[in-house]
C-alpha cells in the first residue's frame, strides 16, 4: 500500500468519548497487582472519591498490542489518569523486542496522562510452539515498583507533562538497567536465549549527555528511528489530487509543549475539495466491529481531528476532515452524525441486535459531539 507524508500541529487537545466501557472494576490500592488487573480500569486510594483511573500496556510498542483503547477507556474520567509501560519488553530470541520512544511520551504529554515506567521481572517459556524454544510468554511487571509510583502519583500536584519529565530524567536509566539484568536473570534461569544485552545497554548510550540520561538526545535517537522507519514504507508519491482511499498517510505532528509524533492514518484521500484522514475497523465475522476494536480507532482519531495547519508539500494549510469507517455484513450505508429516525432505520434494515443498535447510537452522539464523520457501510 502506498504512502505519503504530512505534516500538522496540535495546538490543544478537546474531546467527548462516548463509547468508552462503563463500570470500570475498581481496585483498593493495597490490594492492586498491574499482573492480575484488567487493562483499565480505576483504583480506589481509600478516601471517598479519590481515584486514580489507569491504563496498561503489554509492550512498549503502540502498533503491537492497541494500548489506545484501553487509555480510551479513561480519557474522560474526573481522576488523575495514569498509563503504565514497560520500558522494554524482550521475548527472546525468536520473538520480538521492544523499546519505548519518545513518541509515547509526547502523546501522552499532551493528552495528560501520567506514566508509570515499568520492567518485566518474570515469565514462563514458551511451550505453544516448539520451532520457538527461545522465547518467553507470560511476562510480569515488579508490582512493587508501580505500587510505589502509584502512591506518588495520587499526591503529586503538577500536570502529567511535569511528573512525565521528572519520571524520565530521575528513573528512566534505572528502570532500564532493570530491565536487562531482569532478562539476563530470566535467561539464567529458563535456560533460554534472549536478545544481546549489549544491544540495549549501547541503545542507552545513545540517550545519554554527559554520561547522564536526557530527554533531548532520547527524543532525537528514538525520532530518528521512528521517521526511518516511515520512510521506508513510503513507496510512491503523489499530488494532492490524486488521492484516493487505499493510500495511508503519515503524518508528522507537532505541539506547544515541544512534543513530536510520526503516526499513520489508515487512508487519506481527497474529497470534495478536502483531504479525509480515515482510520478503518473491519469485521469479517459480523455486522459491525467490536467496541474494542473502534474505541482503538476513535482514540487514534483524537489527535488527528485535534490538528490544525495539516501540511502536504508547498501546501501548509490544507482542509480536512477526519472519518471513521466500520464496515461489516450490512445492507446500505450510514453516515454519522445523523437523525435518531435514521438510526433506527439502518438498524432495523440490517436487524441489529440491541448491543449493536446502542453502539451505533452512542457513536452518533460522540460524532456530534466532536465534530466527527463515522461512516458505516458494507464491507467491500
Amino acid at each position: 500500500m502506498d504512502r505519503y507524508s504530512l505534516t500538522g500541529f496540535v495546538p490543544d487537545v478537546k474531546y467527548t468519548t462516548f463509547m468508552h466501557k462503563e463500570n470500570l472494576e475498581i481496585y483498593n490500592v493495597n490490594g492492586f497487582n498491574v499482573n492480575t488487573v484488567q487493562k483499565s480500569g480505576l483504583i480506589d486510594l481509600g478516601t471517598p472519591g479519590n481515584y486514580l483511573a489507569y491504563s496498561k500496556w503489554v509492550t512498549p510498542k503502540r502498533t503491537r498490542t492497541y494500548p489506545y483503547r484501553d487509555i480510551y477507556n479513561t480519557f474522560c474520567s474526573n481522576a488523575k489518569r495514569v498509563t503504565i509501560i514497560p520500558i522494554i519488553k524482550d521475548e527472546g530470541q525468536d520473538g520480538q523486542n521492544d523499546r519505548i520512544n519518545a513518541i509515547t511520551l509526547s502523546w501522552m504529554n499532551l493528552i495528560n496522562v501520567y506514566i508509570i515506567l515499568g520492567w518485566y521481572e518474570d515469565a514462563d517459556l514458551n511451550q505453544k510452539n516448539p520451532k520457538k524454544k527461545n522465547r518467553i510468554t507470560n511476562q510480569r511487571l515488579n508490582d512493587e515498583y508501580v505500587k510505589e509510583k502509584l502512591f506518588e502519583i495520587s499526591k503529586y500536584q503538577a500536570t502529567a507533562l511535569h511528573w512525565n519529565t521528572s519520571h524520565f530524567k530521575t528513573d528512566f536509566e534505572k528502570v532500564y538497567l532493570n530491565a536487562v539484568a531482569s532478562y539476563q536473570k530470566i535467561s539464567r534461569e529458563k535456560n533460554v536465549t534472549m536478545h544481546k544485552p549489549k544491544n540495549h545497554l549501547d541503545m542507552l548510550e545513545t540517550f545519554k549527555v554527559d554520561n547522564h540520561f536526557s530527554i533531548d538526545a532520547f527524543k532525537k535517537e528514538t525520532l530518528r528511528r521512528s521517521l526511518a522507519a516511515a520512510q521506508r514504507e513510503t513507496v510512491t508519491e503523489h499530488k494532492l489530487e490524486s488521492l484516493s482511499e487505499g493510500i495511508k498517510g503519515v503524518f508528522h505532528i507537532s505541539n506547544y509543549l515541544d512534543g513530536e509524533y510520526y503516526l499513520s492514518a489508515d487512508e487519506i484521500y481527497w474529497q470534495d475539495e478536502q483531504l479525509v484522514i480515515q482510520e478503518s475497523k473491519n469485521t469479517t465475522k459480523g455486522k459491525l466491529p467490536s467496541d474494542v476494536d473502534i474505541r482503538d480507532g476513535l482514540f487514534k482519531l483524537i489527535l488527528f481531528k485535534n490538528m490544525e495547519n495539516v501540511g502536504f508539500g508547498d501546501n501548509v494549510d490544507v482542509p480536512f476532515i477526519t472519518r471513521l469507517k466500520l464496515t461489516g455484513d450490512l445492507i446500505g450505508n450510514l453516515n454519522l452524525p445523523c437523525s435518531d429516525d435514521l438510526v433506527t432505520n439502518f438498524c432495523d434494515v440490517n436487524e441489529l441486535k440491541p448491543a449493536k443498535q446502542k453502539t451505533i447510537n452512542l457513536l452518533n452522539q460522540e460524532a456530534a459531539e466532536n465534530n466527527l464523520q463515522i461512516l458505516i457501510t458494507k464491507r467491500q
